[in-house]
């Protein structure tokens, strides 16, 4: 269980690291901000550390991300410091996610990483957004609608997955398969949940979304493993 949760950590931290990474050179952030955003790179690299233990090349990424944070500010600063560091974190980490995405079975798990890549990196990239204060008020619209499109293309890698395996297979598979739809959607309503109430979002929310998509990720891991 613990290995498969690993396994969807490195699209998830690639998501995350390129969001992040397009909103501090492009986005229109104040000094306060840009530092704040800089205080939840050491998370990334933590989790990029754990990827580590599945992998040592994961380690690259770790110290580049580490680099790159000892040389930023981490309060009021319009200093980008040198963002050629994660520019080299994120090709790193893309090419982790190239190997996985080749190294995939079928087509149909190949897309799954890829799509991982939007759906879970989006999630975590707006709680981080979220701890950081974010005042970039269209990423709480743009991130969840990117979270629904991309949980319908996960569902179609799953049932192009589920079309080419026989009925003594899919009956085996079945029951984590329903538990893994079951928690995404259960994981896209609370995402979008400050959206139908109009409510200001929070950390918590977050924090349930990306525990049930992570679970359901994982729960339909074992299709594409077959």
């Amino acid at each position: 269980m613990v290995q498969q949760l690993l396994t969807v950590f490195a699209p998830m931290l690639l998501g995350a690291q390129l969001i992040l990474t397009l909103i501090l050179v492009k986005g229109d952030i104040c000094p306060g901000q840009r530092g704040r955003i800089h205080k939840v790179l050491p998370p990334i690299a933590i989790m990029w550390l754990a990827v580590a233990s599945l992998r040592i090349e994961a380690m690259m990424i770790v110290f580049a991300i580490a680099y790159f944070y000892s040389q930023v500010q981490t309060k009021k600063t319009r200093d980008q410091g040198p963002i050629w560091v994660m520019y080299l974190a994120n090709g790193l980490a893309l090419a982790y996610v190239g190997i996985e995405v080749g190294s995939q079975a079928s087509l149909a798990g190949g897309l799954s990483v890829f799509v991982q890549i939007s759906l879970l990196g989006a999630l975590l990239a707006h709680l981080l957004l979220t701890i950081a204060r974010t005042r970039l008020q269209a990423f709480h619209r743009i991130l969840p609608v990117s979270g629904v499109v991309s949980a319908m293309l996960m569902s179609l890698a799953i049932l192009l997955k589920a079309n080419g395996l026989d009925n003594e297979t899919l009956t085996a598979v079945i029951q984590p398969l329903l538990v893994g739809f079951a928690l995404m959607i259960s994981s896209v309503f609370v995402w979008c949940w400050h959206m139908l109430t109009a409510k200001e979002i929070n950390k918590m929310q977050l924090g349930i979304a990306l525990a049930f998509m992570l679970f359901a990720v994982t729960s339909n891991q074992a299709i594409f493993a077959l």
